[in-house]
């Protein structure tokens, strides 16, 4: 190997080596430097701003709305037996049907759809009494038809309103049977005997006062021409002892005449009168005494009273066939198992209350903020639907109606009746106004309040300057997303001041301290 070329090699030996050794000197560090480079970054504050917002606690919750639940309608049993239960007639399914209407037609007789909560649960008849025919008086009334007093008394108004309601839906009522009709002819009959008996006991007391008047009225003319004949008699005499009655003078020939013939006359009178006494008291015996009419009246009074009576059972029938009763109206029909010509039996038709309802709950603290009557929000975005409705129900008791024991049953109805909404799960937003702040008020997130050892309540803000300072507050109301009413109590605070809610490590946050959305 030539001297230039071993140069050379030990040249390139010398620079490997440095190399290594720079290397490896670079890849070598004191503690100091470790301990230095491993320290943990500086933390750095999470700060939103202090807003000013009303705070309006309110409830939102979620619910299924659904129609009022299908109630089966069954085939009824006929007023009239002998007829076979033909199906004359059926609404088509989805119709709405209201109070009053028609719901169905077997054999020619309808059966019509009523408001009430009780079934009629017997054929009434003109004189039953009870409440169910109270709630019928009440449905009558309700659609025009006037049953006088509502009594729960089936009386002759009633049965004028039962007619009425009858013609105007285009059929008879069912009338009264042949045995009743029977007993009408019977009891007139039985009138008729006694007011016969009534008017000969009456005709004969009438006889008998009018054969006495006519005694009292012969005896009266008896008696005035006895005394008549004694005058005439006085008067002769007198003149016959000579002196006239009228002159005071002797009485010549022809006066004396004159008297002696008014005595005659009178005697005649006398006869006569006596005559005609003796007649009318024949008679009056032959009539006889007057009779007691007090048995004939009585006897009259009672076959009039029995003839009412049975009278007042000729109105109209009530089969409990023709009359279903329903809470609510309108009323839908869902499904029809039966068409016109079947023989009916068993299920005719579903139906249900077209009533919409949303049924929801809220906790036991909610309930607490919720009455019935409350206004609500009710939202479902995938429809873009946004409408008003009311709480109807808030249950008394946790854990009725299907919920958790730890929650409150509610039902909501809305405003609108929207088809396309049963069957959905909506939100439900319930404004509690006695909740509210009244105004805007300052407020922080959540994660800004913390608590001193003496129980206080503090936000730490951050200064312009990158200090920070502590303020002592009293929070209020929270509100959904989390924000929280603050007063102060001790510090200054302001819209805008930006209070701490966290600290971030290297791009970490502490536990619990996201930056809020709206920060």
């Amino acid at each position: 190997m030539s001297r230039r070329i071993l140069l050379v090699v030990t040249l390139l030996v010398v620079v490997a080596a440095a190399a290594v050794g720079w290397v490896a000197g670079s890849r070598i560090k004191s503690p100091a430097q470790i301990a230095a480079e491993t320290e943990p970054p500086e933390a750095s504050l999470i700060t939103v701003e202090v807003a000013r917002m009303v705070i309006a606690n309110d409830v939102v919750t979620r619910g299924t709305v659904r129609f009022d639940e299908p109630e089966a309608v069954m085939t009824p049993q006929l007023a009239v037996p002998e007829l076979t239960p033909v199906v004359t007639w059926v609404p088509d399914v989805g119709e709405e049907l209201d109070e009053g209407s028609l719901l169905f037609e077997l054999a020619g007789r309808p059966t019509f759809a009523l408001q009430g909560d009780l079934p009629l649960f017997r054929t009434v008849r003109p004189g039953d009494r009870g409440e169910d025919i109270a709630q019928l008086q009440t449905a009558l009334a309700g659609l025009g038809h006037d049953p006088g007093v509502v009594d729960g008394i089936y009386g002759p108004d009633t049965a004028g309103a039962l007619r009425g309601f009858y013609t105007a839906g285009g059929y008879e009522p069912i009338g009264p049977d042949d045995a009743l009709l029977d007993q009408v002819e019977v009891n007139e009959e039985i009138v008729d005997g006694a007011r016969q008996a009534y008017n000969a006991v009456k005709a004969h007391n009438a006889a008998v006062e009018t054969a006495q008047r006519a005694v009292t009225t012969a005896a009266a003319d008896f008696a005035a021409a006895e005394e008549n004949l004694e005058l005439a008699q006085e008067r002769l005499q007198l003149a016959l002892e000579g002196t006239h009655p009228d002159t005071g003078l002797p009485p010549t020939t022809d006066e004396i005449a004159v008297l002696e013939a008014a005595v005659s006359d009178a005697e005649g009178a006398v006869a006569t009168t006596a005559e005609a006494l003796q007649v009318a008291q024949g008679e009056a015996a032959a009539i006889g005494p007057t009779q007691d009419i007090g048995p004939e009246r009585k006897a009259l009074n009672k076959a009039l009273e029995d003839l009412a009576e049975v009278k007042s059972q000729l109105g109209p029938i009530v089969p409990d066939g023709e009359f279903l009763f329903f809470k609510v109206f309108p009323i839908r029909v869902d499904s029809v198992a039966v068409q016109r010509g079947d023989v009916a039996g068993g299920e005719l038709m579903q139906v249900s209350g077209s009533r919409l309802a949303i049924d929801s709950q809220v906790s036991i603290d909610e309930g607490e903020l919720i009455e019935e009557g409350d206004r609500v929000v009710i939202e479902l975005s995938r429809l873009n639907i946004e409408l008003e409705g009311t709480i109807s129900v808030k249950a008394s008791t946790p854990g009725t109606n299907g919920v958790a024991f730890d929650e409150i049953y509610v039902e909501i109805l809305p405003d609108e009746v929207r088809a396309e909404l049963n069957n959905t799960n909506v939100k439900i937003t319930i404004p509690v106004a006695t909740r509210s702040s009244g105004g805007e008020v300052l407020a922080v997130p959540a994660a800004a309040l913390s608590a001193t050892g003496s129980g206080d309540t503090i936000v730490t803000v951050e200064n312009p300057d990158g200090s920070t300072r502590d303020v002592a507050v009293i929070p209020g109301l929270s509100a959904p997303g989390g924000m929280v009413e603050i007063s102060v109590v001790d510090g200054e605070l302001a819209e805008g001041d930006r209070v701490v809610v966290g600290l971030s490590r290297g791009g970490q946050q502490s536990e619990g301290t996201e930056e809020p959305e709206d920060a």
